[in-house]
């Protein structure tokens, strides 16, 4: 019987991956728990590269098809339990469902597919910097196609927007708070780059570009003006945005403001062709599993920003609602992590029909 029959034991295969707690830098606590599981599965071609990307194939021929998805989750542990319907804790949506249903459909297809070779690959450090997927652009990976495994409440994700982060920071006087006109407050500063980069990068939908403050720190008593203050801001835009525009805008307000910008990350926008061959397949996995296929563009990055560069047949899917990720409400419908593994298991031997 598969185990796609059985809500129980796939409910609990998930709750182990999320009790492993795996902030970016501390995947490798889950290597043991995935040779198990995977080994359960009935596969056991693994291996763990040089970053800490797990590895997990099946099948042979000169196609290769890779499902990627992350090991890591943001920081912050909340309460993993399993009541039945759904398993809850962080990671249920970003994105340990998403990356169980690859081994799912992988083992679902190990002992019939032909003539491709499916590799599941678990990446590190996609919340921080990427550098699970970099490393495998880095070192020439080889994929033909490529699913990455978000949350995309089984929507087909063929687009991400890019992503600008920097980190800005002054250094004033500072002054008594009872005469601000005779003094110099750092925060202002800030407070004054981050009013002009809102009215440049205040947008309000995917086809605009967008901003957001992350952290902001300033001060350390009342009556005094900040000598220092320092700020993250996150900036996101399409595919039809120039990102290399954005930086300069960016700098020229930092200069106007007298405060300093550094880029702590630069990822370029993504965009897949509807007739490409992993969105195909993926629609007719959908459609011969009673699901209309959906397509969509997200609003955030993810991997498959980056590892777009290793072919052009990409896209992104999973079960999980994105809205749910990085909250403490973080939860996942088993029964759409089962639909998502049959939905792949079939898009799969689509793909090993092709040319």
């Amino acid at each position: 019987m598969s185990l796609l029959n059985d809500r129980m034991k796939v409910g609990k295969l998930l709750l182990s991956l999320i009790e492993v707690y795996t902030p970016p830098g501390g995947e490798a606590k889950l290597h043991s728990t995935l040779f198990k599981l995977t080994r359960g599965l009935g596969l056991r071609d693994t291996y763990v590269d040089d970053v800490g990307n797990f590895f997990v194939s099946c099948g042979r021929g000169s196609t290769k098809i890779m499902l990627a998805s992350h090991l890591d989750t943001v920081p912050g542990k909340i309460e993993a339990f399993f009541d039945g319907e759904y398993v809850y804790g962080r990671g249920a949506v970003d994105a340990k469902g998403p990356f169980l249903s690859f081994l799912l459909a992988a083992s679902e297809v190990a002992e019939s597919i032909s003539g491709v070779e499916v590799q599941v690959a678990g990446l590190v450090q996609e919340e921080l910097d990427g550098l699970g997927a970099k490393h495998l652009v880095d070192e020439g990976f080889r994929a033909d196609h490529v699913l990455v495994g978000e949350p995309t409440s089984l929507s087909i994700a063929i687009a991400y927007r890019g992503s600008i982060t920097v980190e800005v920071w002054a250094r004033t006087r500072g002054g008594h708070s009872s005469a601000p006109y005779i003094g110099e407050s750092a925060l202002d500063r800030i407070l004054a780059f981050i009013l002009e980069v809102r009215e440049n990068f205040g947008g309000s939908s995917y086809e605009e570009a967008t901003y957001a403050v992350t952290t902001l720190n300033a001060g350390d008593w009342p009556g005094r003006l900040p000598e220092k203050a320092r700020a993250h801001v996150n900036i996101r835009f399409p595919k039809s945005y120039e990102a290399e525009s954005a930086m300069k805008t960016l700098l020229e307000i930092a200069k106007k403001h007298g405060v300093q910008l550094k880029v702590i990350d630069s990822t370029p926008p993504v965009e897949s062709r509807l007739d490409s061959k992993i969105v195909r397949a993926m629609m007719k996995g959908c459609l011969k599993n009673g699901l209309k296929p959906k397509i969509v563009k997200k609003t955030g990055t993810s991997d498959m920003n980056t590892l777009a560069k290793l072919t052009n047949s990409i896209a992104a899917f999973g079960p999980g609602d994105s809205r749910l990720a990085h909250t403490r409400d973080e939860r996942i419908s088993v029964d759409d992590l089962i639909k998502a593994s049959k939905i792949i298991s079939t898009a799969l031997l689509e793909l090993a029909k092709l040319p």
